[in-house]
């Protein structure tokens, strides 16, 4: 029932996060929102689900939600709309890259692989109402699995602000200079993550007493535009790498995925577990070294 009204009700979706004495829900349009007190999930000391998705947004004095369902990750990947693969070893994008999910690259084919199956035999029943679905019994299983059993065990951890759209992204990474967030920090958030050293810089100044930064990980290199200072060309340098990791751009001259080029290194602990801080503002770590990251205002 939760995937159906899930999948009806998307992209109507809120965080949830329960705290001590009380439960934090922010969307990605409106940051923090309330519930009515008239509605049942008003009333609960605890949301045992990570997500809400609600028919109606209400702004009074604060924005309130009507109507709202708790649904698992599971559920949101499966009936909440197109998933896509991003730019490292299971990163599925949603909304656009609006909703990021960072798990392990096996999970992360397993969600694709199911939820395409799944999108095929929908399309195929209603295109032949008489097709007798028990012929897909295991996908069916699979699915029902999912989504009874998921545990929604993990955390969220808040990190940066929304994303610019890509012309805006675009447009800040030529200028590299409206102080706007710090590029080298995220770059070497994400390379953690992955399990690598953090990246290096050269920055060489120009005859027209300009600066030009070029930065190093992994075996790559990427060059940022001529900037004012040595600390913008640095920052620069480190966007042009994020916007081709995120799959914005396709400047590096080799024809390898980034997902290829940021498997993590051996010589890195493997068991420790990353604090992702590098993609968009909400972040939901499961076990297993499995993210779930979402841009909502903090």
């Amino acid at each position: 029932m939760r995937a159906v009204i899930c999948a009806g009700l998307f992209p109507g979706l809120c965080s949830v996060v329960n705290k001590e004495k009380s439960i934090t829900l922010k969307t990605m349009e409106d940051g923090q929102v309330l519930l009515y007190s008239n509605f049942v999930n008003a009333g609960v000391p605890k949301i045992p689900y990570p997500w809400l998705v609600f028919n109606e947004k209400v702004k009074v004095n604060s924005v309130f939600l009507r109507d709202s369902t708790g649904v698992s990750d599971s559920v949101l990947l499966l009936f909440g709309g197109n998933i896509e693969r991003g730019g490292l070893d299971g990163h599925l994008k949603m909304l656009g890259g609006y909703l990021d999910f960072f798990m392990k690259p096996t999970l992360g084919d397993m969600y694709l692989s199911l939820k395409r199956e799944l999108e095929e035999l929908i399309q195929n029943k209603l295109l032949d109402p008489k097709l007798d679905i028990q012929f897909h019994n295991e996908l069916l299983m699979a699915i029902r699995l999912l989504v009874s059993e998921d545990q929604c065990e993990g955390r969220f951890v808040f990190g940066r602000q929304l994303p610019a759209s890509s012309k805006k992204a675009e447009k800040a990474k030529n200028v590299a200079g409206d102080g706007g967030g710090n590029s080298k920090n995220e770059l070497q958030t994400l390379l953690a993550r992955a399990g690598h050293q953090a990246p290096t810089y050269k920055t060489k100044q120009l005859k027209n007493n300009q600066f030009r930064s070029t930065v190093f990980f992994n075996g790559l290199d990427f060059v940022g535009q001529p900037c004012s200072s040595k600390k913008l060309a640095e920052k620069d340098a480190a966007a042009a790498a994020l916007l081709w990791l995120k799959g914005e751009t396709h400047s590096y001259s080799r024809n390898t995925d980034s997902s290829v080029l940021l498997k993590k290194s051996k010589t890195i602990n493997q068991n420790r577990i990353p604090v992702r801080d590098d993609l968009p503002v909400l972040k939901w770590q499961l076990k297993g070294n499995t993210y779930f990251t979402a841009p909502l205002d903090s």
